[in-house]
C-alpha cells in the first residue's frame, strides 16, 4: 500500500512538473489509483517506480500519472456570455486593427475534451460574417493525452451538448445511437488539438503568438506561484492588444499587474497593452 509519506512525495513531484496542487485530503481517493499504475507496470516497490518516474526516458509513466489527476469537467457553450462577448466585441475590434491578410489565432488552454474549442468555432460559424472576411486558426491544448484523443474523435453525450443551440446541433452534429453526438468532420479537421503542458515554457513558446487565449477554470487549481508563472506566459504569447478570457472565479488582476482589465458586454476580460 502507498503510504501517506510516499503519496506526498509523489504529489510534490507532480506539482513541480505541472503546477497542479494535490492536497493530502485526496489521499484516500487517489492513492489506490496510483497503486494500480505501480502494480500494472510491474514495479515491486514505490522506490523503484519513483526512480523511473524521475529518470526514465519513458514519458508514458509520467503521462499516465498526469491523466489520473487532471480534472476535465466541461460542456458546449459553458459560460456562454463569454462567447457572446467574443463575437460582439472582441473579434470586431481585432478585425479592425489586424491586417486583413493576418490570421486570427485563438488558443484554448486547457481544451479538455474539446467542447470549448469547438464552441468557439461554432460561434464563428453561427455569426457567419467574420469567417467570410478572414481566416481563423483555433488550437486546443491539454496536458492529458486521453482528453486530447477524445477531442480529436469529437464524440459527445447528451449532457455535453445540452446547451448547444438546437440549429447548430442539427447542422454540425450527427447523432450516433441513443445518447451520442459526433461533431462534423470538417470541424474536427479544422481545430488543431495538441498535448502541451502550460508549465513548460518552451512547449508554449513553440505554439507561437495568439490574438485570443481562453483559459477558463484552470488557474484555480494552481498555487499562487504557478498561477503567476502561467499568467506571464500567456501575456508573452499574446499579440499586442490581444485578449485573455478566464473563468468567472478567476482574476488576472489579482495574479499579475501586466494586463488591462476590461468589461465588455457581460464579461470581465484582460487585454495586453
Amino acid at each position: 500500500m502507498l503510504s501517506l509519506k510516499e503519496f506526498v512525495k509523489l504529489t510534490e513531484f507532480i506539482y513541480r512538473k505541472t503546477g497542479i496542487m494535490i492536497e493530502e485530503k485526496k489521499f484516500n481517493s487517489l492513492a489506490p489509483k496510483f497503486e494500480a499504475v505501480i502494480k500494472r507496470r510491474g514495479y515491486p516497490t514505490f522506490r523503484t517506480f519513483f526512480h523511473d518516474l524521475r529518470f526514465s526516458r519513458d514519458d508514458t509513466i509520467m503521462q499516465e500519472i498526469i491523466n489520473l489527476v487532471t480534472i476535465n469537467e466541461t460542456y458546449f457553450f459553458r459560460e456562454n456570455y463569454q462567447f457572446e462577448t467574443l463575437i460582439k466585441y472582441v473579434l470586431p475590434e481585432l478585425d479592425k486593427i489586424r491586417d486583413k491578410e493576418e490570421v486570427i489565432r485563438i488558443l484554448s488552454a486547457p481544451s479538455s475534451t474539446g467542447e470549448e474549442a469547438y464552441s468557439i468555432a461554432l460561434t464563428l460559424l453561427n455569426e457567419g460574417k467574420l469567417v467570410e472576411k478572414r481566416d481563423f486558426e483555433i488550437i486546443g491544448i491539454d496536458i492529458d493525452t486521453n482528453v486530447i484523443e477524445k477531442a480529436r474523435e469529437g464524440i459527445y453525450n447528451k449532457r455535453s451538448v445540452q446547451f448547444a443551440p438546437p440549429h447548430l446541433l442539427v447542422e454540425y452534429f450527427t447523432k450516433e445511437g441513443e445518447n451520442s453526438y459526433r461533431i462534423s468532420q470538417f470541424l474536427r479537421d479544422a481545430i488543431d488539438f495538441r498535448v502541451v503542458n502550460v508549465m513548460n515554457r518552451l512547449e508554449m513558446k513553440r505554439l507561437g503568438k495568439f490574438d485570443i487565449i481562453f483559459s477558463r477554470n484552470m488557474l484555480i487549481y494552481f498555487d499562487e506561484k504557478s498561477r503567476k508563472e502561467v499568467a506571464l506566459t500567456f501575456y508573452s504569447m499574446l499579440k499586442p492588444k490581444g485578449y485573455l478570457f478566464l473563468g468567472h472565479a478567476e482574476s488576472a488582476s489579482r495574479i499579475v499587474s501586466v494586463f488591462k482589465t476590461k468589461k465588455l458586454g457581460d464579461s470581465i476580460i484582460y487585454q495586453k497593452g
